[in-house]
């Protein structure tokens, strides 16, 4: 109990120290709390099936040279076909999310990403059945189930077994209608899930045959496969079959692999509403990680501070007949203390930070929620032995010196082992706070490309209606929309920027390499597509009416195939050896009229592809593109209100600004960037609090000589340069030693984008700069309170 108190008393003698450390650490330790809060939260995902780790979703490896790829699916029925082949598949379905829109009693259109399925899935994935058989399904109708939250809120007190649902659908004809039954009410899936939903749609198994010439209509597919099969030698066997099951004609590149359905969150292989990215998580974490280094640096060093202030005193007690043990234990209890107060503090900031964090990430942590008291309780535990192995070293070196010597004033003058281990802690600071500073600037850099790059078309006030069935009123309904003044143009298009680089693509050998395939994309839409967009025309001419056609054959070797005007991009015609206009094109079916600058269909983590742009006319189904005049969007909006109601007076219509959609191409970026600003201030900070710590001690050390040369006529400023140039070479050692890290760390982070910012001279040096000038100004700070001091007093001691 003594030593409890004696420990008390110690903090309280030095508050200014102590609350430095507390500060450091309380930063650092929440920092650390809610970073390992998202990464477990993202590792939990698809791990609370029963069947979690027997669970694969099996997707198509595309092996022709030249266009190499992964996609998240397979051919339709081919789950089937390996339970029949294989006794190692227990169960097969395809499951995949897909739009539904429910017209409700009160005429409300609810809008809601429902999960596809069949009934096998319920051999694979748990679902809870709270009311109905929803097995039992009833034909002629589309049968769904429902969670009890959507019952709760949709349907609350009511029987909704047997009830009919009508459908606003807008990819359906006006006149026709899909009634849904609900079949059933589930228990809420788990939200830590890529397959979770509110709404269950029974979808039947496709009437076709596993096709043996290798191809097929693709389907999201999962098997779940008998215990204990190993998942490499399943594999082996299942492509060896397929080859063999493919006719000798068939030529085919594909190979299957099974991705564990844990693994389906951190890499989807898609576009994905559900998803994380493992590289982005990866790096949160090192950076927590790091920050906690330096705020652990920060103690030992702040802890060093206070060496000569209580040498004197623990020396007393050793003449006292204390023993080290007894010294070293009073100081790793003064730790202790420091340390647990911290995290108190900490657990308190985190939870007042868990909402604000969810908000920000735009997803729930309700995995951690869950596991609260185990996070919280392992936290302590760690902290504990943190406190334990950081403590040491300074309690060491303190209960190490010798009585004679401390009461001497013997130990003023430091080892210089001491020196040069305190100052490699103040490098390795500064290496992680330039490495943070240097992402930032990487980061920042290259949003600014993104944001600042020409993109070769224009999207400003260009508004997108979504999947529509338009039927044969594609041409009137454009025509209404043009009678409002508001509204600048309209096309219709089977293709809406930023979604994906076309609707369609087709394979032709590459001419410089015939052993490899080039995968070319269409984009089609009407005349005034290419116009309204401001894509630069650069050789020949324009589409226009006469040069409406139906689509390519999907097969082009057939004769007498329809050949199609159309224009393709400056690559294209490079990648092609197109060099004429005018002459047919054989592998594609077309003939270029003109040729069109180069733009982004897709976002800059995807290269330019090749892309022909084809003239369509009365499209069935399509978006409708309009470029409204700017500052006319609330005019323009009324208008096309009434259109879409007078031709779609029963359907859901889904607006969307097509510079939104840009926006959320680059959503993890932009908040990456915003929690690299944020961890950037806080390293800065807590290195503040090191060179505080550091210069305290050169301070205290040293107060003699500055009062003797304050005597001999040094002015304030010559004292402070003393003192700062000493930290000149320690962030220069920093900068030599950081950049190389810096550098690679930050061009593995650009490997996500086929469209890069380049890594300036100049990003090293704004690293160093920014740490240079806020050592400069922590050390001035201290410095120039001991340079004003009054020589006399500094004097006097001796």
């Amino acid at each position: 109990m003594s030593s409890i108190k004696l420990a008390f008393r110690n903090i309280q003698k030095n508050k200014s120290y102590s609350l430095i450390n507390i500060l450091g650490l309380t930063l650092a330790f929440t920092l650390c709390l809610l970073v390992f809060s998202v990464v477990i939260e993202e590792n939990s995902y698809d791990k609370s099936w029963s069947k979690a780790d027997r669970i694969y979703r099996i997707n198509t490896i595309e092996n022709t040279k030249g266009i190499e790829g992964e996609i998240p699916q397979a051919f339709a029925n081919l789950g089937l076909e390996l339970k029949r082949q294989f006794p190692e598949v227990e169960a097969s379905s395809a499951i995949f999310p897909r739009n539904i829109f429910l017209k409700l009693d009160n005429d409300e259109t609810v809008q809601i990403n429902s999960l596809f399925l069949h009934k096998e899935a319920f051999d694979i994935l748990d679902f809870e059945i709270l009311e109905g058989k929803p097995l039992e399904t009833v034909a002629g109708k589309r049968n769904i189930m429902i969670d009890q939250e959507f019952k709760e809120k949709y349907f609350k007190d009511e029987n909704v077994i047997g009830k009919i649902i009508k459908t606003s659908d807008p990819l359906l004809d006006r006149n026709e209608m899909i009634d849904f039954i609900i079949t059933g009410v589930f228990k809420k899936l788990p939200y830590n899930s890529t397959l979770r939903s509110s709404v269950i749609t029974f979808s039947s198994v496709m009437k076709r045959e596993l096709s043996k010439n290798g191809d097929g209509y693709y389907q999201d597919q999962y098997i779940s496969l008998k215990p204990n099969t190993d998942i490499n030698e399943f594999t082996k066997k299942v492509n060896s079959w397929y080859k063999d099951f493919l006719n000798d004609s068939a030529v085919t590149n594909y190979t299957f692999r099974f991705q564990p359905l844990q693994e389906v969150y951190m890499n989807p292989l898609a576009q994905s509403s559900i998803s994380g990215n493992k590289r982005s998580s990866t790096i949160i974490l090192g950076i927590a990680i790091l920050v906690l280094i330096i705020s652990s640096i920060n103690f030992i060093n702040l802890y060093a501070v206070r060496t000569i202030k209580k040498i004197k005193s623990f020396n007393l007690h050793k003449i006292m007949g204390a023993n080290r043990f007894f010294l070293i234990k009073i100081l790793l209890i003064e730790t202790q203390i420091i340390f647990l107060f911290s995290a108190i503090l900490s657990i308190i900031i985190y939870l007042l930070a868990i909402s604000p964090l969810e908000l920000f990430l735009n997803f729930k942590l309700v995995y951690i929620h869950e596991i609260f008291p185990t996070i919280i309780f392992s936290f302590l535990i760690a902290v504990i032995l943190l406190g334990g192995i950081i403590g040491l070293y300074p309690a060491l070196i303190i209960s190490n010196i010798k009585p004679a010597q401390a009461l001497k004033n013997k130990i003023s003058k430091v080892s210089n082992s001491e020196v040069w281990t305190k100052r490699t802690l103040i490098i390795v600071q500064f290496c992680i706070s330039l490495i943070v500073i240097f992402g930032l600037i990487t980061m920042k850099s290259q949003m600014n490309l993104i944001q600042n790059s020409p993109k070769g078309i224009n999207t400003d006030n260009l508004l997108n209606i979504k999947s529509l069935y338009l039927s044969e009123n594609s041409n009137s309904i454009k025509n209404e929309l043009l009678k409002n003044p508001a509204i600048e143009n309209v096309s219709i298009s089977a293709w809406s920027p930023n979604m994906s680089p076309g609707f369609f693509s087709r394979n032709v050998d590459n001419k410089d390499n015939p052993d490899q395939k080039i995968m070319v994309n269409f984009i089609g839409g009407d005349k005034d597509l290419v116009p309204m967009l401001d894509i630069k025309l650069i050789e020949g001419r324009l589409l226009r009416e006469s040069d409406y056609y139906g689509y390519p054959k999907p097969n082009p070797q057939y004769e007498g195939d329809e050949v199609n005007n159309v224009l393709i991009t400056k690559s294209t015609a490079k990648t092609l050896g197109i060099k004429t206009l005018g002459i047919p094109y054989k592998g594609l079916d077309i003939i270029p009229v003109g040729i069109v600058e180069d733009f982004h269909s897709e976002s800059f983590h995807e290269s330019i592809k090749p892309t022909v742009i084809l003239a369509q006319s009365n499209q069935e189904y399509g978006n409708i593109l309009i470029k409204i005049k700017e500052g006319q969007e609330k005019s323009a909006n009324h208008g096309i209100g009434v259109v879409m109601k007078k031709f779609f007076p029963d359907r859901y219509i889904n607006y969307e600004w097509v510079d939104e959609l840009e926006a959320k191409n680059y959503q993890k970026e932009t908040k990456q960037a915003q929690l690299f600003t944020f961890f950037s201030f806080l390293a800065l900070f807590i290195s503040a609090l090191g060179v505080t710590g550091l210069i305290l001690q050169s301070v205290e050390q040293r107060t003699k000589e500055v009062g003797i040369r304050k005597v001999l006529g040094a002015s304030v400023v010559s004292i402070s340069n003393l003192f700062a140039k000493e930290y000149l070479y320690l962030i220069i050692m920093a900068v030599i030693l950081s950049s190389p890290i810096a550098w690679y760390l930050a061009n593995k982070w650009l490997e996500d984008f086929a469209y890069k910012t380049e890594i300036q001279w100049w990003f090293f040096g704004v690293s160093g700069l920014i740490i240079l000038l806020t050592t400069l100004i922590t050390v001035n700070i201290q410095t120039i309170k001991a340079a004003l001091a009054n020589p006399v007093d500094s004097l006097r001691e001796e």
